[in-house]
């Protein structure tokens, strides 16, 4: 049985669209995630989150993409939303334009920030560094600008899904699963670096990220 998808995973998505796995976006490199080239439209990751991800079947909650600079987001976004989908969150700094009260966090842990519901229910995240020191920006010096900054999977059991991952090799970066009053997420990284989310919605269809879900991650990667 795979312990990975949901109950009821298409709960929140097109019907359609997820009667069968579709191609991943991600090439796969020894424990690495890269995206394909080509396969960061948003007509190709709107209808390909049903996929399979490191030999598991997978229900993707959210892809995020990197861009070099907050231009070069917002045009992406332009297209976003000439393909229908709906910004949900910014385009903005975070946390100065989201979550002022973050102030804790380290300079480098900033970043540039949209979020986008597409039709098919899939979100897509996308970052950019404020400043060339900024972490994301390492990111792209070291790996390219195909690099997968996370996946996050959409779970129904958070802890059940853990045991599957830790058994791939994957280490979780806090003791237990972070929880606010819609969503509970575990993030976990691998030998090579590369980091997946689980994330349990408590609500389908507050498709939104807290400030403790974003701030969650950020320090789970300058910990680990």
């Amino acid at each position: 049985m795979n312990n990975n998808l949901p109950v009821d995973p298409r709960k929140g998505f097109n019907l359609a669209a997820t009667s069968m796995n579709k191609e991943s976006p991600f090439v796969e490199n020894d424990g690495l995630l890269l995206y394909k080239d080509g396969c960061k439209t948003p007509e190709f990751l709107s209808s390909s989150f049903c996929i399979h991800l490191f030999g598991e079947l997978v229900i993707v909650d959210h892809y995020v993409l990197l861009f070099p600079d907050s231009e070069t987001l917002t045009d992406y976004a332009k297209a976003l939303i000439n393909y229908d989908a709906k910004i949900t969150e910014g385009p903005g700094k975070w946390p100065d334009d989201f979550c002022p009260e973050q102030n804790l966090l380290p300079e480098d842990a900033s970043m540039y920030f949209l979020s986008a519901l597409m039709p098919s229910g899939m979100i897509l995240v996308l970052l950019a560094p404020n400043a060339p020191d900024e972490q994301i920006a390492s990111l792209f010096q070291q790996q390219g600008f195909n690099t997968v900054h996370h996946v996050a999977i959409l779970v129904d059991d958070i802890y059940t899904a853990a045991e599957v991952w830790q058994k791939k090799g994957f280490i979780p970066l806090s003791i237990t699963p972070q929880e606010d009053d819609s969503l509970c997420q575990w993030f976990f990284r691998n030998w090579t670096g590369q980091i997946i989310e689980l994330i349990c919605r408590r609500y389908m269809g507050k498709e939104t990220f807290s400030c403790e879900n974003i701030a969650g991650l950020r320090l789970s990667e300058l910990a680990a």
